[in-house]
């Protein structure tokens, strides 16, 4: 749960909420229901997590936090998207609570989603983001953030390729919105 709770979350989060990000009022055209994305992320660096979170950590559970691999890692899971994801926009960035981030659209359409983020307060940095979904049953999209919080900072660039599997989610829960 540890290596799944440092950069490779953090990456998952991005890909999928970004397309949110733009804080817009067109819904993303995408069907609700079981997706399946495929993402090949490469990081560099060390998840920038807050320093209670940090503290919380035995000395070798930091030690593996920080010493997880870098380099493109590829990633396979399934997502369901329930109406009120694809409504609202996904959730908020998980762990990006307390940045103070700006948004700058620079593509707003039900079928593209592009733009930057610049963020600064505890957690610094930014980066591009451009989704597409040319068919309301596919998604692909890239990206490239670098996230700094005191002496952490960490860069990622991803790509995703997101297809739909069909309205049934089976055993796959949505994610519960706060």
């Amino acid at each position: 749960m540890l290596c799944r709770s440092g950069s490779v979350i953090f990456a998952f989060t991005i890909a999928a909420i970004v397309p949110a990000l733009a804080a817009d009022n067109t819904p993303f055209k995408v069907k609700p229901g079981l997706w399946e994305v495929n993402a090949e992320i490469e990081r560099s660096g060390v998840p920038p997590m807050p320093p209670e979170a940090l503290a919380r950590l035995t000395p070798e559970q930091r030690a593996k936090l920080d010493q997880q691999p870098t380099g493109p890692r590829h990633s396979v899971y399934k997502r369901c998207l329930t109406q009120a994801d694809v409504d609202k926009g996904f959730e908020p960035m998980t762990g990006m609570e307390n940045a103070k981030c700006a948004r700058t659209v620079t593509a707003d359409t039900p079928t593209l989603r592009a733009g930057r983020l610049a963020c600064s307060g505890e957690m610094t940095g930014g980066g591009n983001y451009r989704f597409e979904a040319p068919t309301p049953e596919s998604m692909v999209g890239n990206w490239d953030v670098t996230m700094t919080r005191g002496d952490r900072t960490m860069t990622m660039k991803g790509t995703m390729q997101g297809k739909w599997l069909g309205s049934d989610c089976g055993d796959v829960k949505p994610r519960e919105r706060e």
